[in-house]
């Protein structure tokens, strides 16, 4: 069983200037880290090494908020401020679709790339929708939208989503204090009021479970079919800014970021906190937390990578670093 990811590896910074990092993403061969800026620019870095493989600028008029990867490293899925919503290709730093359809002012929060092949990619959205757009095709228009027209009525902005391996069902966190799971196959929703605005949502490595982090400073662990409450984990601050939770990938412990800098991680089942990291800086909030997929990751070591409203974005591992 890997060990905790507690010992640095290497920090990204440089790319984004001194602005924040308001993502940071595995490739799937765990070899890359995909980093969203404030600088309304993206980057693809050695995970391993702290080298900018490259920038990719020149796309979103606005901040960068997410990235998804493609299961065969030759494309990146962006979205932003600007609502657009944008696949990348990752040798010529080419913008190969440009997808729009999302309303308002607020821009599109959360992106997942998903389905055979990487065929669909879900957007999540300030205007209260998810839209799943077609991959394959050289439309801009969205060929399925999810809100309160087609019967899922979102309450304000939809600011994450995980979708489960066969792109079927979508998780989906939203303001409303409601954690929403959607099967596009039959279009039903099941619904799981949380009581505060969601601000992160994940299903566990096996898809049996639902990990949903709120802004009442409190991570909570469904049963990702029946919504049944398993477990409430509390110990970091999550009161104003977007954190985002995750597992490890084991399953045995649930992770989140904080508004100090830290990291914390919880044992599954007894809900009791197993390590804290100071992560990033202490004024600085932890925006986004990922791992590198273990069937990657060299013998049991487990890689995970944290980025900060302090600029940096930081890779650990749970294996000792040569000094």
């Amino acid at each position: 069983m890997p060990s905790l990811p507690l010992e640095p590896v290497t920090t990204l910074t440089g790319a984004h200037g001194d602005g924040a990092i308001l993502a940071a993403r595995f490739a799937h061969t765990g070899e890359y880290v995909v980093t969203c800026g404030r600088d309304r620019s993206f980057a693809l870095w050695n995970a391993r090494r702290g080298a900018c493989v490259k920038k990719y600028t020149g796309g979103h008029s606005r901040e960068v908020r997410d990235a998804s990867c493609a299961r065969d490293g030759s494309k990146i899925a962006t979205c932003g401020g600007d609502r657009g919503v944008f696949l990348w290709d990752v040798a010529t730093g080419a913008s190969v679709r440009r997808w729009s359809g999302h309303e308002g002012e607020g821009g599109v929060n959360a992106v997942e790339l998903c389905g055979a092949g990487d065929s669909a990619c879900a957007s999540a959205g300030y205007d209260a929708s998810v839209k799943m757009w077609d991959t394959r095709s050289n439309s801009a228009m969205p060929m399925q939208t999810i809100h309160a027209r087609t019967g899922v009525a979102f309450g304000d902005s939809v600011t994450s989503l995980s979708v489960d391996a066969e792109g079927y069902r979508i998780a989906c966190g939203c303001v409303d204090g409601v954690s929403r799971v959607v099967d596009l196959r039959n279009g039903k929703c099941h619904m799981d009021v949380i009581g505060a605005p969601v601000t992160s949502v994940r299903y566990s490595n096996d898809r049996r479970y639902l990990l949903v982090g709120c802004l009442t400073s409190r991570v909570a662990t469904l049963d990702a079919k029946t919504g049944d409450s398993l477990a409430t984990y509390r110990g970091h601050h999550s009161e104003r800014s977007k954190t985002e939770c995750a597992w490890t990938p084991d399953d045995a412990h649930v992770v989140s970021g904080s508004e100090d800098g830290r990291v914390l991680f919880w044992d599954v089942v007894t809900a009791e906190i197993a390590a804290e990291l100071p992560a990033h800086d202490p004024k600085s909030v932890v925006t986004a937390i990922d791992f590198a997929p273990t069937r990657y990751a060299a013998s049991a070591e487990s890689l995970m990578v944290t980025s900060g409203t302090d600029g940096v974005a930081r890779v650990w591992s749970s294996a000792a670093q040569p000094g």
